[in-house]
């Protein structure tokens, strides 16, 4: 068996990327294991690790002097980036059970274009009659002067991908000027037609909400922010889509609907209203997506996209509705066709049946709202 080395790690690291890993995990204990189109697989080839062998690797691959040096007797976490020849890796580290463990995502070197992304458009032909490809959605919102942009799914669903190629888009399109604040600094984005500037967390600020405030006073165009993690950042983007910014960011949601919720129960209750009001101004557009097992044995990304309509921001701005009867409203604007392609988790994942993508099994276990499955 061949061992893992701070002297080889790179070697291995790139023979795994090669293998088609999305995630590459070194743990005490077992050998490195990769996921493969969503499966955790042992490279067995390789020797078993020991917590030494981690700590050694975490610190070869480790540019970062905040995390070089694992502490013996607290906590654990990490979150950085590092390379090899081949790819550039978000690195993640913690402690397991006192032992230490690393989970590394390799990123393209380059940046995949609109057309390189994989879309269930693209693998399918066309759209349905009367539904604007995908990335004429993509393509309109970059396109706007202000407002908030967001892609939002599960961790490791490609939200940080799809965001880089909309930067990319406008990088090689238009003539603006882009902050991004990010924790870590995923893509590296080579200025083009456009002069971006990326800050990382930590590194340079100390946080999104303080580096959001900080860009407003630098003349940005456009502002990505990694994560809306917590309601002072939530807010900050608010002020910034309302003061002639576009702000791109992402959420852990699976639709687009959820995700207008999960942004105004970030207030407080006595808030909300006033939160409802501000969103149905400055929301330009959400594009919620899913890694869905395929029958091939690979994945698709599917997309639910929801661009904003008059009608859209009416339903979402307050009009003395107490429940949440507004959510079910926006769900089924999405069913409507729309030239900027608006669509459904729900219809995108019964095309991909329809058309022998996935199974019907699969799609009813990713679906937004299964107990209609069979009712549509």
């Amino acid at each position: 068996m061949i061992p893992v080395t701070p002297e080889n790690i790179s070697t291995v690291l790139d023979d795994l990327t090669r293998a088609g890993a999305s995630d590459i995990q070194l743990k005490t204990g077992q050998p490195p294991l990769i996921a493969l189109h969503g499966v955790w697989t042992p490279q067995t080839q390789y020797a078993l690790l020991t917590g030494n062998d981690v700590t050694n690797l975490h610190q070869k691959l480790c540019r970062d002097t905040r995390y070089r040096d694992i502490p013996d007797s607290q906590p654990w976490d990490a979150d950085y980036r590092t390379s090899t020849s081949l790819s550039n890796f978000r690195v993640s580290g913690g402690k397991e059970h006192g032992r230490p463990y690393l989970v590394l995502r390799p990123l393209p070197r380059e940046i995949p274009s609109f057309n390189e992304l994989r879309l269930l458009d693209d693998e399918m032909g066309e759209a349905p009659h009367g539904v604007g490809h995908l990335t004429e959605g993509f393509k309109w919102v970059m396109r706007q002067k202000r407002g908030l942009i967001l892609v939002t799914g599960p961790t490791g669903s490609g939200k940080s991908t799809t965001l880089a190629s909309f930067v990319d888009h406008v990088n090689r399109t238009q003539c603006h000027n882009i902050i991004t604040i990010e924790d870590p600094i995923e893509f590296v984005f080579r200025s083009k037609r456009s002069q971006i500037l990326q800050r990382e967390v930590g590194v340079d600020t100390g946080s999104f909400s303080g580096a959001l405030r900080a860009a407003l006073r630098q003349k940005p165009d456009i502002i990505l922010v990694g994560e809306m993690r917590d309601a002072e950042t939530i807010n900050a983007a608010f002020r910034a889509a309302a003061t002639g910014h576009l702000v791109l960011s992402t959420l852990h949601n699976n639709e687009s609907a959820a995700t207008v919720e999960r942004i105004i129960n970030e207030f407080p209750a006595e808030e909300q209203n006033r939160a409802r009001h501000a969103l149905s101004e400055i929301l330009v557009g959400i594009f919620a997506q899913q890694l869905v097992p395929t029958i091939a044995g690979k994945r698709q990304v599917i997309h639910e996209a929801m661009v904003l309509t008059s009608n859209q921001r009416s339903i979402i701005r307050p009009n003395g509705e107490t429940d949440n009867g507004y959510l079910q409203s926006l769900r089924d604007t999405l069913k409507a066709r729309n030239p900027y392609g608006n669509r459904s988790m729900d219809n995108e994942l019964k095309r991909a049946v329809a058309a022998g993508i996935i199974s019907e099994e699969v799609a009813q276990e990713y679906a937004i709202q299964p107990e209609k499955w069979s009712a549509e």
